[in-house]
């Protein structure tokens, strides 16, 4: 409650006391309308009035799930606090400290300094496949958007052919296609306040690339079934690419490197990729990933065993992952350098453990643990009556 609401109740209560002694009547009759008003105030907010009286959007829809849609769709992004922003991505996003930093601090500068003929920001987010690009973007669309229809994802890998721009872009007129609008196009008309990712855009045609010129540099996209033109002015637009990420990684295993020379030198990266330069000129900033490490891959499979319990409607006891699952995670991340990074390893794990969570879940168990058995992982149902006792294992898998 602010001192200015005080204030004016208070000066309303002196006001009914000095009309009061000049004219009782007077003051009854301003108290019974008061009165009055808020009953019918209370019963309009609460939905008890007759139907034939309430709003329409009351009575013909759901009203409060069409008002949170609108108010989503048409929100702005206003200045962020970078330091807030950065301490929610890290919290999710594990192992990339210096990129969320460098991006948390290059958002806010774009948001203050909108330019109307461009998007907020074209970023690219480069490096070795399963260390967080793009989940980081997942979290990110949540964080400032507080809701994941903000995010277009787009696999660019199927874009490897010129002519597969019309499914992006739309088709002319007279061609096959050209009553439905483009991948592109269709995001930006039902939500021009939205992350659009491209994911693995070194994969599409060096055409495709160029396409995305106008909506960078001009600030639009035509589409081409009817011409329509839609702004790129409320969007971020994040690429992510594998290109150069062996390069990439070898360069950030020396610790004396800061992250803004890791990212100069990814963008340096990326050309000598082949990258087209006016694609490249186009990208406002790009952030290098560093290569998962240590503890830091124990985390990331943690969180993903956890995620994974949860799908079952399970939860992980206290300390209830055994540490030599997650020391053995890292040993073989270390050794072998998946090309699926830690995901690979995490869906290993996750194969090991689903049917013996289905087993726990069938029994009635609400807690579990994950015991490591030679190369095998138990899951072990708890009970929460005897915290202190182990039961039975649940379900031994093969690793195969």
């Amino acid at each position: 409650m602010t001192g200015l609401n005080w204030v004016g109740r208070l000066g309303i209560v002196i006001a009914l006391i000095v009309i009061e002694k000049a004219s009782p009547a007077l003051a009854w009759f301003l108290v019974v309308a008061a009165g009055l008003a808020a009953t019918c105030y209370l019963l309009f907010k609460g939905n008890f009035l007759p139907r034939f009286i309430m709003d329409p959007l009351e009575r013909l829809t759901r009203k409060r799930e069409l008002v949170d849609t609108f108010e989503s769709k048409t929100k702005k992004l206003a200045i962020i606090d970078d330091k807030t922003l950065a301490s929610e991505l890290k919290s999710k996003v594990i192992g990339q400290n210096g990129v969320v930093d460098s991006l948390a601090t290059r958002l806010r500068q774009r948001l203050a300094a909108r330019r109307p003929s461009k998007p907020i920001a074209v970023m690219c987010f480069a490096g070795a496949p399963g260390i967080g690009k793009t989940y980081l973007a997942k979290v990110l669309v949540e964080q400032l958007y507080g809701s994941a229809k903000h995010l277009h994802m787009i696999e660019m890998a199927q874009f490897d052919q010129a002519h597969a721009a019309a499914t992006l872009f739309g088709s002319p007129k007279g061609y096959v296609g050209s009553n439905e609008p483009g991948q592109i196009s269709k995001a930006l008309r039902d939500i021009p306040n939205s992350i659009i990712l491209l994911d693995e855009f070194e994969k599409a045609h060096r055409d495709i690339h160029k396409r995305f010129l106008s909506a960078w540099n001009d600030g639009f996209v035509t589409e081409l079934s009817d011409g329509s033109k839609y702004p790129t002015n409320e969007a971020i637009f994040i690429l992510t690419v594998n290109a150069g990420a062996r390069r990439i990684a070898e360069y950030a295993r020396d610790p004396s490197v800061t992250q803004d020379e890791l990212n100069k030198f990814a963008k340096g990266a990326l050309q000598d990729a082949q990258f087209a330069p006016e694609v490249l000129s186009r990208i406002d900033d790009v952030f290098a990933f560093r290569e998962l490490a240590g503890l830091d891959i124990a985390r990331v499979v943690a969180l993903e065993m956890e995620r994974k319990t949860k799908e079952y409607q399970l939860e992980i006891a206290g300390g209830g992952i055994d540490p030599d699952i997650l020391y053995s995670a890292i040993d073989a991340f270390t050794q072998r350098k998946p090309e699926g990074g830690v995901r690979e390893i995490a869906r290993h794990i996750e194969d090991l453990i689903a049917d013996g969570l289905i087993e726990a879940k069938a029994g009635g168990a609400n807690l579990v643990e994950f015991v490591a058995d030679g190369e095998r992982v138990l899951v072990v149902p708890v009970d929460e009556s005897l915290p202190a006792e182990k039961p039975t294992p649940a379900k031994t898998e093969p690793t195969g």
